[in-house]
């Protein structure tokens, strides 16, 4: 009730005391370190991304996942900084292995592939390629996927766009009726064309930051079992060493080990290759 002409009565607060001001310093101080705790954090959790990721890129050459007696090895990197360039592509093919229409072979490989080239395989494709053939046996270059192992192995710069690449091919080649199984070497999975023609591309996987194909499974499960095992490669060989040594300043060159069917696996490969575009 109001008193009658006069204001309210006022109840008196009684226990409550009003909160100290803290000193302007201080608050300026407790920012600033507070400021100073998230910068530290944030440069550690950056650099410990920074190494990660420079850690998982990392990956052993090509030459280090293959058997020292590859009788053919050709190198042609496909990019410079990253950068995927076609016309990289096509002077390997012509001066290393003799294809005379390269632009018509790598149309070809794309194809094979059942992939869209900008979406699918530029976004991952890296500094380094090679194509290699071992245990070539037969004088007929045409059988070479028959009597021989080949094996391409693509650099990747972004592996989970590589990885995004594997499942879209395996989808393109499950739609054109093949059947594709899978099976594990460790962590890594390989999968597998079960029926049809030989194939370059019968077996593939993603392995150690490398797209891979193959004409045979077992050329692959090696691969991995050789990395993993540390056993002898051709990267270790000193006649590999001096090769390497000597390639031109785009790093593209070919090594054979001089035995009697490394220019019938040469042969074989120029042929494989071009009639992917006939």
């Amino acid at each position: 009730m109001f008193c009658s002409g006069g204001k309210p009565p006022q109840t008196p607060t009684k226990g409550v005391s009003m909160p100290t001001p803290v000193p302007r310093e201080r608050g300026l101080r407790d920012a600033f370190i507070g400021g100073l705790g998230i910068t530290l954090i944030a440069i550690l959790l950056g650099a410990a991304y920074l190494f990660w990721f420079l850690s998982a890129q990392r990956a052993a050459s090509p030459a280090a996942l293959l058997p020292p007696d590859t009788q053919i090895y050709v190198t042609m990197p496909p990019a410079i900084s990253n950068l995927p360039e076609v016309a990289r592509v096509d002077a390997g093919l012509r001066d290393q292995i003799g294809v005379a229409d390269p632009e018509r072979v790598r149309t070809a490989m794309v194809t094979l592939l059942g992939v869209d080239y900008y979406e699918a395989i530029a976004t991952w494709i890296g500094g380094s390629m090679a194509l290699a053939v071992r245990d070539m046996n037969s004088s007929d270059p045409s059988h070479l996927l028959e009597a021989g192992e080949f094996v391409a192995i693509i650099g990747s710069r972004n592996d989970p766009q590589a990885q995004a690449f594997i499942e879209k091919h395996h989808a393109a080649r499950i739609a054109r009726g093949e059947r594709i199984t899978s099976q594990q070497v460790g962590s890594t999975t390989i999968y597998v064309q079960e029926d049809g023609p030989a194939s370059p591309i019968r077996a593939f996987t993603l392995f150690e930051h490398y797209v891979i194909f193959s004409n045979r499974t077992e050329a692959i499960s090696a691969m991995i079992n050789q990395l993993e095992q540390g056993t002898p490669s051709l990267e270790q060989l000193p006649a590999f060493t001096q090769f390497s040594a000597g390639l031109n300043n785009q790093g593209a060159g070919r090594y054979t080990n001089g035995a009697a069917n490394a220019e019938v696996a040469l042969s074989g490969l120029r042929e494989l290759l071009t009639r992917l575009g006939e």
